[in-house]
């Protein structure tokens, strides 16, 4: 009796241009991305904690977008199953309330990697640009927060632009209850130097137990962090910067600089 082989057919091939094959090719990116930082929380958390912290990065990156938040119940539906929204919503409660991390660790990462970048480019005989950004996040619907302070809605602004054929909208700006930002982010000055990365971003207040005042929280951050990088990048800043407190620091350092100045 004769023996028979049967060739199995080979699984089909997913042309890297597929939905699936991108989504797992910026999946496998993420957690190439955010290694350093796990690594360093699974030395004192939880296994399970540290993974919930890459799904949450994942989820917040998959379903975030401008115009839509996500409440925590959301947030937890998608870390697991929109019928278990309770169980994934446990999970990100046990991770926020973990007293084995704090927030200063995702800084120091953000840090790390930024700083790693600068000194690669310098190395190269390249030049990188630090570009600083400060803005208002506006909570006009919220008080219940002690740390809230009064911010200029840009967003009111914009629905009470006067507009040919209507009324005239009221001529003061309009205040709201939010926090200040500031943030710093590296780029290079050209596509090979690679994409940006976020250097450091602040949250702040002028009200509350934790309040402090704009200009010395910037100082600080010039002073604690980016001043050692010296002539190795050129700072950038919007008009908003522009200040006797502020010219006279970056001189004081002898920072390379743009800034960009009111006209008046």
């Amino acid at each position: 009796m004769s023996t028979q082989y049967v060739i199995a057919p080979e699984a089909p091939q997913v042309p890297p241009y597929e939905p699936e094959a991108m989504a797992q090719g910026l999946a496998m990116q993420l957690a190439e991305f955010v290694a350093p930082l796990l690594l360093s929380l699974d030395r004192v958390m939880d296994k399970r904690l540290v993974r919930t912290v890459l799904h949450t990065v994942q989820v917040i990156i998959t379903f975030r977008d401008r115009v839509n938040g996500l409440v925590l119940s959301e947030l937890g539906g998608y870390l697991t199953h929109p019928s278990k929204g309770p169980a994934g919503t446990k999970r990100l409660s046990n991770l926020v309330h973990s007293l084995k991390w704090k927030a200063e660790d995702v800084d120091a990462f953000l840090w790390q990697q930024a700083d790693q970048q600068v000194e690669t480019w310098h190395q190269e005989g390249e030049v990188g640009v630090a570009i600083w950004d400060s803005s208002e996040w506006e909570k006009p619907q919220s008080e219940a927060s002690e740390d809230l302070c009064a911010v200029r809605s840009s967003k009111a602004k914009r629905l009470t632009h006067i507009k040919p054929g209507y009324f005239s909208p009221p001529g003061k700006p309009i205040f709201v209850p939010g926090w200040q930002w500031l943030a710093v982010l590296v780029v290079g000055l050209s596509s090979r130097q690679g994409p940006p990365k976020l250097a450091l971003m602040r949250w702040g207040s002028s009200r509350g137990p934790h309040a402090s005042f704009k200009r010395d929280e910037e100082g600080r951050l010039l002073i604690d962090w980016l001043r050692q990088w010296g002539s190795k990048v050129i700072h950038v800043f919007d008009q908003g910067f522009a200040s006797a407190f502020w010219l006279g620091l970056l001189l004081c350092f002898q920072l390379r600089f743009v800034l960009r100045w009111k006209r008046n």
